[in-house]
């Protein structure tokens, strides 16, 4: 377990916690002044993020205390500043890396990655699932002990795939999946390029890389990911009596014009299942929409992704006025390895018969064979937001 300690006054910026900072094998505390900064540090930890500024001191200060306090034990500092002002003037050597936010958030995870040692993401992931097996992409056996697992991990360059099964560097294995304008199977052949033990012990978590794709489907995967991660924010309006249901899709950027939108009236539905994420700048985009909605009775969200959850959790505002109605949470069968996310319904789930809710996940048993599947997340945090 890596430990990073955030030293910010009064609080670390909203969407600090996404990145590698959601991982179960790292954990982040917070401090808000340089006394507390200081005796956390003493009781170990093996990076610290600092913001411009803390309850009793600037940055600088509280950089030159540490880097003299600790000369036999330093820990790598990076400096968080929330514009150009906070960076200049900075006397060398006092910050590993300094990092202005939110313009470089996106460079956060690889350098906590660098430092602390831990496998990052260098592309982007995309919800397609797909089945793995022993084998290659033309030849996969029918047996049981051929399937290695299901993800949902996949980017242009290959795939991670959480199993139970043994597994070495080197081996190399098939994959399998179906896109909905293709309902033939396509078939790809990877390569183990990486096995990480900790993330997921006792499971092991495999790095796999594809080998050169065939013609028709190196073709139907680049058109998968070119259309997925650059599609265009939209969204279908159906009407149900005094009920309307918005089906959103797409990712939400800040230059999406949602003026038909904020006409809406009466109880509003949002059904999220397509709804790729909202991008960093376009936050308070989404939050205008739903403040500007004040003819509406109602505004439940349906369906909330996964990783609108974790930005629900991370920006304590962005469900403000609204009701989750259901949202998906990721789920693992330990038997057979399929890794699949799993539909909540809040009422039907997690109020118990006295109308209270219990935030704990509900059981869900593995299509593939039956077991009662796990929960693939710390419950404590994936349900906060509620």
């Amino acid at each position: 377990m890596k430990t990073i300690v955030a030293a910010f006054h009064p609080t670390p910026p909203s969407e600090l916690h996404q990145g590698l900072l959601h991982r179960q094998d790292i954990r982040l505390l917070t401090v808000g002044s340089l006394p507390e900064l200081i005796d956390r540090l003493g009781k170990g930890a093996d990076l610290c993020l600092m913001g411009p500024q803390l309850a009793d001191c600037g940055a600088a200060t509280a950089s030159q205390a540490l880097r003299s306090h600790r000369r036999s034990h330093p820990i790598p500092i990076f400096l968080i500043h929330t514009g150009t002002a906070h960076a200049v003037a900075l006397p060398p050597g006092l910050f590993d890396e300094v990092i202005e936010w939110p313009a470089q958030h996106a460079t956060l995870p690889i350098l906590l990655a660098r430092y602390l040692g831990v496998p990052a993401r260098s592309f982007e992931r995309l919800p397609l699932k797909v089945h793995v097996y022993l084998g290659t992409g033309t030849s996969v056996s029918n047996h049981p002990d051929a399937f290695f697992g299901t993800t949902i991990d996949i980017s242009n360059e290959g795939l991670l795939l959480r199993t139970n099964r043994a597994v070495h560097v080197g081996d190399r294995l098939a994959i399998r999946f179906t896109l909905p304008s293709r309902p033939q199977a396509i078939g790809l052949t990877c390569k183990v390029v990486r096995i990480d033990t900790r993330t997921y012990a006792p499971d092991a978590a495999a790095a796999l890389v594809f080998d050169p794709p065939q013609d028709e489907a190196r073709i139907v995967l680049q058109e998968f990911f070119k259309s997925a991660s650059g599609r265009s924010f939209r969204w279908k309006m159906i009407r149900e009596g005094q009920r309307q249901i918005v089906k959103l899709s797409g990712v939400l950027s800040a230059e999406v014009d949602l003026s038909p939108l904020k006409q809406l009236r009466g109880e509003i539905d949002f059904n999220l299942r397509e709804f790729r994420r909202i991008s960093s700048d376009s936050i308070q985009t989404w939050l205008d929409l739903v403040r500007s909605l004040r003819g509406a009775s109602k505004i439940r969200l349906l369906e909330c992704p996964s990783q609108f959850v974790q930005q629900a959790n991370a920006i304590s505002n962005l469900l403000d006025n609204t009701e989750v109605v259901s949202f998906f949470a990721p789920y693992v069968c330990s038997r057979c390895g399929l890794d699949e996310e799993q539909l909540i319904d809040v009422r039907r789930d997690l109020y118990t018969i006295h109308g209270t809710i219990e935030r704990r996940p509900p059981n869900f048993g593995c299509v593939r064979c039956g077991t009662t599947m796990e929960f693939d997340d710390i419950p404590e945090r994936y349900f906060m937001f509620l």
